[in-house]
């Protein structure tokens, strides 16, 4: 099976709280996004024209607007919702840079982008 067929026949079932519970619906719609990612990675971009080129990358520029969105969105909730001690942290750009692998500056950017959105 290709992987775009893959890609296709994975679709995200809708919310109903009566299926699954929230976690298992959110980890099984960021299997389906990972399986589409692997999907349009695996295309022969080279087959792609110019101007097919173009678009997708603009397309590409909105997918990742919306994903920094959500990301801001999580951080934001995440350092609202109690003390980064639990986490084993002693400020919140700590616990993310560890728990993200991202310098200590980066989370403190993406924390201060949270808290202005």
């Amino acid at each position: 099976m290709s992987a775009w067929i893959t890609f296709v026949t994975c679709r995200f079932v809708g919310y109903d709280s009566n299926m699954r519970s929230d976690r298992e619906l959110i980890i099984g719609a960021l299997d389906t996004i990972k399986d589409g990612y692997r999907a349009v990675a695996a295309f022969p971009l080279e087959t792609l024209t110019r101007s097919e080129k173009h678009a997708l990358l603009a397309r590409l520029e909105e997918l990742d607007k919306e994903w920094v969105t959500l990301d801001r969105k999580l951080i934001g909730q995440l350092i609202a919702g109690g003390d980064p001690a639990v986490f084993g942290g002693t400020s919140w750009a700590d616990v993310l840079s560890r728990r993200l692998r991202i310098s200590p500056g980066e989370a403190q950017r993406r924390i201060g982008e949270a808290r202005s959105a």
